[in-house]
């Protein structure tokens, strides 16, 4: 696989996500997420951090720590 601009983002991203993983497992860990759809604790947690505050007075709507797994 080449690693492009584009690919070495996706992969540096992912880095930071599993900062214990080797960079060559990066490539299986972004895939399996992928077709899961992002519903890793992970995924979701990102969702999360997205989301929060994106409409006026929806902050706590969408801040569920306490319920969702990191």
């Amino acid at each position: 696989m080449t690693e492009t601009d584009e690919i070495a983002d996706v992969l540096d991203a992912a880095a930071q996500r599993w900062s214990d993983v080797p960079r060559a497992k990066l490539v299986q860990l972004v895939l399996l997420d992928w077709a899961r759809g992002g519903c890793s604790p992970a995924g979701r947690a990102d969702a999360r951090a997205e989301l929060a505050g994106s409409l006026p007075g929806s902050a706590e709507l969408y801040d569920r720590t306490e319920d969702w797994p990191g």
